[in-house]
This record gives structure tokens, sequence and C-alpha cells, in this order.
């Protein structure tokens, strides 16, 4: 039986949820896709316990070592934030209801 037009926008939905959304990026596309793939390593080993601060400590240490010191890193669900950061190494980026600031 074919699945309504509901059914399949809901798990088009769902799928579209596993892949991260930059909504920021002001990085070199190659740094960039770097830093979005360590974040959904990390988000991935650390998301199902929502061990957020393990997330964050993985992210900011593998871009540490990957790109050079003093790499900031903030994640989790509803939270605000206004921070200063050196141009040319601001990604933000969405991955379901998670968002990873570095």
């Amino acid at each position: 039986m074919p699945k309504s037009t509901e059914e399949i926008d809901i798990e088009e939905f769902e799928k579209s949820k596993k892949k991260p959304l930059v909504k920021y990026s002001d990085m070199p596309t190659e740094m960039g896709n770097e830093a979005v793939e360590v974040c959904t390593m990390a988000l991935d080993k650390f998301n199902a316990n929502r061990d957020y601060h393990s997330a964050s400590v993985l992210i900011k240490n593998t871009l540490d070592k990957k790109f050079g010191p003093s790499w900031q890193c903030a994640v989790g669900e509803g939270f605000g934030f206004d921070i200063s950061c050196q141009q040319r190494y601001l990604l933000h980026v969405y991955y379901g209801k998670v968002s990873r600031t570095g």
C-alpha cells in the first residue's frame, strides 16, 4: 500500500535531522567540512546519553590538534550565547536538536 504524503514528509524530515545543517560559517570550505565531520562524529558518539560535555571536549581537542590551539566549543539544546571570535574561524552547526558552535 502506498504511503500518504504526510508519512513521506515525516520520514524525510526525520532523515534530514540526521544531517548536519551549517547555520553560519566564515571558515574556508575545506576547514569547515573537516570541522563538521568532527562535530558529527562526536555527537554520534555521545548524543545517545546526551553527554554534551564529553562531545564538546572531544570536538575542542580534535580541532586543537588539527588546526592549532585556542578553539572554543559549545554543545547543547536551548541555550543562547554571545561570543567574540577570530575572523575565518566561526562555525555554527545544527545536528538534530543539538546546536554546536566553535
